[in-house]
């Protein structure tokens, strides 16, 4: 006889959020806290505590006339984030294997999350047969002040992602990272103007890596892609080849 597979052990607060969402899908159109318990089952203090923690985290949004409730913008962050990864990889990933194979370096595809502390995140990879290569893996995230990439897509993001940015204190990873607002706007403001950005070992020590922007055809940035190495390979010499070919 077969033995019967486990259940798997639920977190009950993170499931009834889940099925809270899943309710705007079913019926399209804003809620109350009324309809939402009687839809869920919970007393309606259940309800409003997971209301409360998921319009603080962006995931719904409370109309101010109504009182009702809807999805809110982290939702279509998140949907964008997916269709985009679709869209992007699938048309991007001869051309990063072309740039692999050309400079024998490791080539990554990355989008910006403009939360409150904006990230990049790593769409796609095409790793070199280096020993040495730095290559995180498809879906992590990192820090966008520090790497390449994420300067690339914050020098060219809204006013409203880069001051979200200088609201806190800039988190320094290595010696060379740049922590100082001021320093970072002129950073920003010189990737812009010269169309490329450069990651001088800001993020890890021994790691550098050179990065342009992606235009989609309304000629607005979508994406970015970098080549990274050692220091050690991705010289300054180096970097006026990239530049030049």
């Amino acid at each position: 006889m077969e033995k019967e597979k486990p259940k798997k052990e639920l977190i009950k607060s993170v499931s009834r959020s889940l099925d809270l969402l899943s309710l705007f899908l079913e019926h399209k159109q804003e809620l109350g806290v009324s309809q939402i318990s009687k839809k869920l089952g919970v007393y309606k203090s259940t309800t409003h505590r997971l209301l409360d923690t998921l319009k603080e985290k962006g995931f719904v949004y409370q109309n101010p006339i109504t009182q009702k409730y809807w999805l809110g913008v982290k939702n279509f962050s998140l949907g964008m984030l997916y269709q985009n990864k679709l869209v992007l990889t699938e048309l991007s990933y001869p051309y990063l294997k072309e740039l692999s194979e050309q400079w024998h370096e490791t080539i990554h595809l990355a989008i910006l999350d403009e939360s409150e502390k904006p990230e990049v995140v790593v769409l796609e990879k095409v790793k070199t047969n280096h020993l040495l290569t730095f290559s995180p893996p498809i879906g992590s995230t990192t820090p966008a002040h520090c790497s390449g990439v994420g300067k690339v897509l914050l020098a060219y993001s809204s006013p409203d992602t880069t001051n979200n940015l200088f609201k806190s204190n800039i988190q320094r990873f290595t010696d060379t990272t740049i922590t100082k607002k001021d320093d970072l706007k002129t950073e920003l403001e010189k990737i812009k103007e010269v169309g490329y950005a450069i990651d001088r070992e800001e993020l890890e020590k021994g790691l550098s890596c050179f990065a342009v922007p992606v235009f989609s055809r309304d000629n607005e940035v979508v994406a970015a892609i970098s080549i990274s190495g050692p220091t050690s390979r991705i010289t300054p010499d180096r970097h006026e080849e990239i530049i030049n070919s």
